[in-house]
């Protein structure tokens, strides 16, 4: 587009980020700390398992190892939407208008035993950037799971992310919007590895999540550890739902991020409501690739049932302290890389089934004065929609 790049200001420590002239003078140093760092959230790990299994010795006798009857379930969903961008700050996008299929799941579940299951889910989706190609399937879910000592589970394979998944579950509304760690590309839904999960009180309020994989799902093979997330959380379901959550991704040998969120939750009868706080520290690799990036996003949302499984209103905000440096390559809302911004969206969703969904909504996007002055500001970015939405 021939705009001015953006110009990050090298940060300080007292700033809160590394300085880039001592971590590029110690490229070894900085691999020795990820070394330990992943050893150490291993050991936190083999911790919450060993404390896990001492909550559960007091649980209920496993039933019999016969699989459940139907041992197998096919399950999928669609969504879209029909779209009108009347305002963007990409000329290429202002004023289009159309229909898109951005998800379409085909599952299937199969149960082994009553402790051993396995998923199988395609995905299909139209091309996000208003490009024409054909919708082409790939793999989103494929993983074994295993339940062993009472409630505590072992996954292996293709799997969500346990940066995303709680709060998406809280959020409910993905055929909207994604959450805001995944929205801005900051990680991925997917991950290919391990993960140790399960409950540390016989209540089931408090529990914890232990992953390790590629980072992505289209890894095929793990050739050496690329992330680290550790999470906990409490959830009365229904009531307060809190989690923390501590990810390290290593893009690379030498370059790396980590990730921090906490999230606030309250889920009632009749509606729900959450606050999130996230902060990702971005070290860049040695010489003049890149200078390290310290980001921030904040995130609320309410949703309220107006008749239950008739008629909700929902409405969230999210601010992006900073230019947000991959949201030029988002699907379906591109965001400018320029200056920070704000997201909001909001709607009304009409229940025709109880799993067939009409949500007409908008997202507007208002940007901030850009640091550097002689970067212009962007415009606004509004788009108009009618998502549909079905399950089965």
């Amino acid at each position: 587009m021939g705009k001015t790049p953006v110009q990050w200001r090298r940060p300080s420590w007292e700033e809160g980020r590394l300085n880039h002239d001592v971590r590029q003078s110690q490229p070894q140093r900085r691999r020795r700390v990820h070394a330990t760092l992943a050893l150490a959230w291993v050991t936190v790990a083999l911790t919450l398992s060993v404390a896990a299994t001492v909550a559960s010795a007091q649980a209920p006798a496993s039933p019999p190892d016969t699989p459940p009857e139907p041992r197998y379930k096919f399950s999928g969903l669609v969504f879209g939407d029909f779209y009108r961008f009347s305002q963007n700050h990409d000329p290429a996008w202002e004023g289009q208008a159309g229909f898109w299929l951005r998800r379409i799941y085909a599952t299937f579940d199969y149960a082994f035993a009553p402790r051993l299951s396995t998923r199988l889910r395609l995905e299909m989706n139209s091309n996000g950037q208003l490009g024409d190609e054909r919708l082409t399937p790939y793999v989103k879910d494929a993983y074994l799971r295993w339940t062993y000592f009472g409630r505590q589970q072992m996954t292996l394979g293709i799997e969500p992310s346990l940066s995303i998944e709680f709060v998406e579950s809280v959020w409910g509304l993905r055929h909207v919007e994604k959450t805001p760690l995944d929205l801005y590309k900051w990680d991925s839904s997917r991950d290919t590895g391990l993960t140790l999960s399960g409950p540390l009180n016989d209540a089931g309020t408090l529990s914890y999540g232990v992953q390790s994989g590629t980072e992505q799902s289209d890894y095929a093979e793990l050739k050496r550890l690329r992330d680290v997330r550790v999470a906990a959380r409490y959830d009365a379901k229904p009531g307060l739902a809190v989690e923390g959550m501590l990810a390290w991704l290593g893009r690379d040998l030498v370059t790396s991020r980590l990730t921090a969120h906490v999230f606030a939750g309250y889920r009632a009868a009749s509606a729900r409501a959450g606050f999130l706080y996230s902060r990702q520290a971005r070290h860049a690799a040695e010489g003049p690739a890149g200078p390290d990036l310290a980001l921030d996003v904040y995130s609320g949302f309410a949703v309220a049932d107006l008749k239950p499984k008739k008629v909700s209103v929902f409405a969230r905000v999210d601010r992006h302290g900073d230019p947000c440096p991959d949201c030029s390559s988002i699907d379906y809302l591109p965001i400018s890389t320029d200056a920070p911004f704000t997201l909001v969206v909001t709607g009304v969703e009409y229940y025709i089934h109880p799993s067939v969904r009409f949500s007409p909504n908008v997202e507007w996007v208002h940007y901030s004065a850009p640091a550097d002055s002689a970067i212009a500001q962007p415009k606004d970015d509004l788009v108009w929609r009618a998502t549909f939405y079905w399950a089965w």
